[in-house]
């Protein structure tokens, strides 16, 4: 019985450090889509627009890499594989505007928030 309940108790702290990093990612990635609609309107050059997401939504950038690496200790990796794997992720998230914004700016279009 002790071992049941242990069980579900880790199971149930993953899965809210999980949710936590799911948010995390989506805030993020919902403040890169204003920043990216804002340059599209701008008319900022592709190169320009790459330099400045670099240092774009900071504190959701920070917030993600924090509730990932949280998420992978949970599953017992070593901090500095999670820190890594984490900053990996953002780049990954970051890499998804900066490569499609000639994209973006040729066809017209816009980025979507996620919900």
């Amino acid at each position: 019985m002790i071992t049941f309940l242990t069980i579900a108790f880790l199971s149930t702290a993953s899965a809210a450090t999980f949710a936590d990093a799911e948010s995390a990612r989506i805030a993020y990635s919902n403040c890169l889509v204003d920043f990216t609609s804002v340059n599209l309107d701008e008319k900022t050059s592709t190169s320009a627009f790459k330099k400045a997401a670099t240092t774009a939504c900071a504190d959701e950038r920070n917030n993600m890499i924090a509730a990932i690496k949280k998420d992978e200790i949970s599953y017992n990796s070593p901090e500095s594989e999670a820190a890594q794997f984490a900053t990996e992720e953002a780049d990954n998230v970051l890499f998804a505007y900066t490569d499609g914004y000639a994209g973006y700016a040729s066809s017209n279009t816009r980025p979507v928030k996620e919900q």
